[in-house]
């Protein structure tokens, strides 16, 4: 089994330097998250990239808070902003788009990956969790397997990741590692071991303190969650070594 990854949202230099020090495997990087996370302007960004960890930081795509239904104005600015935060040396953009229905908007999508696909066609596409705005989370997974996806980040359609276990449960079995299924949204430490034996191949924090009125990362909290994981892949490998034997 490989590692469960443990993601770590940064909105600051700062942000992703304590995280990279206390353990996290990727960084996010975005602004605003009082309002659900926007797209990191260039100059935060480049910050943030000083403090890259090894699997590298993956930019939020949201150029404004609300739904995830884009006209064509949008869709003109999600293009722009991809080409930018393509050469700006990101290893991966989160983004999601989904049409009037709630279903995945999939000529979105494909125009937006195309832009920055010409810029670096290595980057990873994370599908965030406007997937839990849907009525049938599965039915969007089945939607995605058409497009550049390599991972969904999903609180199993719930509030809460902790409550959506089940449903992440059954995207990782759908899946069948076609796409990585990412589990976060007010996950805890004491539900990484969980979703781990659900199948998620990655766990999604903000792991937030109130800093400079405004929010930032606390290091120690993410020292705990790498703790958490680590924990979580020892008795996983243990079990499995149990089961092999």
């Amino acid at each position: 089994m490989a590692p469960l990854c443990l993601e770590i949202v940064a909105t600051s230099g700062r942000c992703a330097e304590r995280a990279t020090a206390a353990g996290a495997d990727r960084v996010e990087a975005c602004q605003a998250l009082e309002l659900g996370g926007l797209t990191p302007s260039l100059e935060v960004l480049e910050m943030i990239l000083e403090h890259a960890p090894a699997r590298g930081v993956h930019a939020l795509l949201r150029h404004r808070p609300g739904n995830f239904h884009y006209d064509a104005e949008d869709r003109a600015v999600l293009v722009a902003q991809a080409r930018s935060l393509a050469r700006s040396g990101v290893h991966g953009l989160v983004l999601g788009a989904l049409d009037a229905s709630g279903a995945v908007d999939s000529l979105c999508l494909q125009e937006v990956t195309a832009a920055a696909f010409e810029v670096n066609p290595e980057l990873e596409i994370t599908f965030h969790r406007a997937i839990d705005e849907a009525t049938d989370p599965l039915a969007i997974l089945d939607s995605l397997f058409a497009l550049p996806v390599d991972r969904v980040l999903t609180s199993g359609g719930k509030e809460s990741a902790v409550d959506g276990l089940a449903m992440i449960g059954r995207l990782a079995m759908r899946s069948a590692g076609q796409i990585q299924i990412m589990a976060g949204g007010g996950m805890t430490a004491e539900a990484i071991a969980q979703a781990a034996a659900y199948g998620a191949s990655a766990v999604h924090f903000s792991a937030k303190q109130p800093w400079a009125r405004t929010i930032g990362v606390d290091g120690e909290m993410v020292g705990l969650l790498r703790h958490s994981v680590d924990r979580a892949m020892s008795a996983t490998a243990q079990l499995t070594s149990e089961e092999t034997s």
